[in-house]
């Protein structure tokens, strides 16, 4: 995010304000932009292994994108085939063709993309998804397989008459954990008819099938008052040898590609972080009343990315400290972070492609996006820290 000094204004900054003052400190933690490579609204990173070797996916601007974790350097990600062509809009005809990825899951065998297929009504003026797909593609099989579409069970779609939007029913989410055998995938449905929430595990190339989570077994720290008031699982974590559903869309562990994770962290849905070991569950608020969408966990810190709030607070990125797993304080960052991903994008998915070292020494991706009027659309996308070029910059 590129700001302009000129060396007489530098000069008159340190006359009037004294030897230091935050725009100063702006202006020396900025650093020359790279090229954008890899755009767009991206919602998740995803850890998936093939042939052994571990790869990030995720769908951007030119579709799904891939690289390998430990390449450390701008312009690394390729595009990956995909059996469709992307979604385009033609004006002229009114019409739409193609799919969009709307979220890239993975298994311990599977790499997963959800579609959607858009149609146009000439009376209304509507365009709304007509089809959801669910793709697969198991390791070491080079074609995708069209697990289910048409199936208003796993992704049920509404039409909302009071506000003419069409409203999606389903929600998928991930443990998306460092190590391959603890990743697991999943789809929660809500089925009008019964008034009910159902859950889908995915199993390779089959059908996704219903599972039965006990709400009882579903972690909510703030559990409402209400009367008849049902938790249900937004995310899932692997910790202590099995998946934990949470109340919370944002959930993640201190799990590394070799160690088990000793710590489990969570929110209310808000702005309040919890952890716990397993036997005690402590909270740990951070900076404001921002609602937290993203969290990635370092050998010495948790990465904290927030979203724009319903009362207009936007969003940005903070850092608390971690002894031994144990949030403490909020810190300033040894990087320009805060510089890069500012308080007008929101964070849309944090992700430490080395969670066993420090914050300094990791690989670290965020994809942002719009949270304010403040903004520059050539921002929106994936960014990415180095600790070889020791700086938070564009992919």
């Amino acid at each position: 995010m590129k700001k302009i000094a000129i060396l007489t204004l530098m000069t008159s900054l340190l006359l009037f304000t004294g030897c230091w003052s935050p725009i100063y400190e702006a202006i020396r933690e900025d650093v020359k932009p790279e090229d954008p490579t890899v755009s767009g609204n991206i919602g998740t990173i995803t850890r998936y292994t093939a042939g052994g070797t571990e790869y990030l996916f995720l769908a951007a601007d030119d579709g799904l994108r891939y690289k390998q974790k430990d390449k450390n350097s701008h312009g690394e990600w390729g595009t990956y085939s995909i059996p469709f062509g992307l979604h385009s809009y033609d004006f002229d005809s009114s019409s739409h063709s193609g799919e969009q990825i709307l979220s890239v899951l993975a298994n311990s065998t599977t790499l997963y993309l959800v579609t959607a297929v858009y149609e146009h009504t000439s009376t209304e003026g509507l365009s709304y998804p007509s089809n959801i797909k669910l793709w697969g593609k198991t390791d070491g099989n080079d074609s995708w397989t069209l697990i289910t579409e048409n199936n208003s069970d796993l992704f049920p779609v509404t039409y909302n008459s009071s506000s003419t939007y069409y409203d999606s029913n389903f929600r998928v989410f991930q443990t998306n954990a460092p190590q391959k055998a603890h990743r697991e995938a999943f789809i929660r449905a809500y089925d009008s008819e019964n008034s009910a929430y159902k859950y889908y595990k995915l199993n390779g190339l089959s059908v996704p099938a219903e599972i039965t989570i006990a709400t009882s077994s579903i972690i909510d720290p703030e559990p409402s008052s209400d009367e008849g008031y049902t938790p249900v699982a937004s995310s899932a974590a692997y910790f202590n040898g099995e998946v934990k559903f949470f109340t919370s869309p944002v959930s993640t562990t201190n799990e590394t590609y070799t160690t088990d994770a000793t710590y489990c962290y969570y929110t209310n849905g808000d702005s309040s972080i919890y952890y716990t070991n397993g036997s005690t569950t402590k909270k740990s608020d951070t900076s404001g009343d921002t609602v937290i969408s993203a969290l990635a966990t370092c050998a010495d810190s948790i990465l904290v990315g927030y979203g724009k709030s319903s009362t207009g607070t936007s969003g940005g990125i903070d850092r608390i400290l971690l002894t031994d797993g144990v949030p403490g304080a909020i810190a300033a960052f040894e990087t320009n972070a805060q510089f890069q991903i500012t308080s007008s994008y929101m964070v849309l998915a944090l992700v430490n492609a080395s969670p066993e070292k420090k914050e300094i020494e990791s690989s670290l991706y965020a994809s942002i996006t719009f949270a304010g009027a403040s903004y520059n659309f050539d921002n929106v996308g994936l960014w990415s820290y180095y600790p070889e070029r020791g700086n938070w910059n564009r992919e």
